[in-house]
């Protein structure tokens, strides 16, 4: 059973996700195009509850498998101290970059809109759940596409060595993105090649997730201010 499962999160990241996220994403895009002010908020919800499910499949795996807590990167970092420093020197890279997107917000977006537009929030509770969104993705993204899919690849493919799993789960990482198109697939992929190697500098899931989350936070600096009137009501 534990066996079949970790198949199938598997081909679910690999082949099923990307596809999935693809047809999210367009929904959305139309939803948006016909006037649904919670269009972005559908989404939202629909992409937390599999966030959740996700992580919650990994870890059954943990529970129920019988996976060494440590194979999916949740033992305890190789040292807290350069865990810490890298974290504090990330957050604070992240921070900049936050305000410097602030400024630029609308030539940033305008050059996004047709990959990300349906995606970046601008009301009060897309913000929310936005946040929320960016959140369960640094902690159930890590949990598959860095713990779960290195464990995976560990296990069936022993001969690989550290740096070929890091470029493999990576370009896997970045497919999953396809909604975004061919350079946000590329982008995203460069991303988890930086996030795979904080895993493996680190020894543990801890830095990836918090990066991760406070990367894709930095959205909402980009939030564009919305006429009176024109916020959807919180459903």
């Amino acid at each position: 059973m534990t066996l079949a499962l970790e198949h199938l999160l598997a081909i679910y990241l690999i082949v099923v996700g990307p596809w999935l996220s693809r047809i999210l994403y367009q929904k959305a895009r139309r939803r948006l195009a016909a006037g649904d002010l919670l269009a972005k908020v559908k989404m939202y919800r629909v992409t937390v509850t599999d966030q959740v499910v996700s992580t919650l499949v990994v870890l059954g795996l943990l529970h129920w498998g019988g996976i060494p807590a440590s194979s999916l990167g949740l033992g305890a970092p190789r040292t807290w101290w350069l865990s810490g420093a890298l974290t504090a020197v990330f957050g604070g890279l992240l921070l900049w970059s936050a305000i410097r997107l602030r400024r630029k917000a609308t030539k940033i977006r305008e050059k996004l809109k047709d990959r990300l537009e349906a995606l970046l929030p601008d009301t009060p509770i897309e913000q929310r759940w936005f946040a929320a969104v960016s959140i369960g993705a640094g902690i159930a993204e890590e949990l598959t596409y860095r713990g779960f899919l290195f464990y995976y690849a560990t296990l069936w493919f022993p001969h690989i060595n550290s740096l070929e799993k890091a470029l493999v789960t990576s370009l896997v990482f970045g497919m999953g993105h396809i909604y975004q198109g061919w350079k946000g697939v590329v982008s995203v992929g460069l991303s988890g090649l930086i996030l795979a190697g904080l895993y493996l500098l680190s020894g543990n899931l801890l830095l990836p997730i918090v990066v991760h989350a406070l990367g894709d936070l930095r959205a909402i600096a980009m939030a564009q201010p919305q006429a009176p009137g024109t916020a959807p009501v919180a459903a």
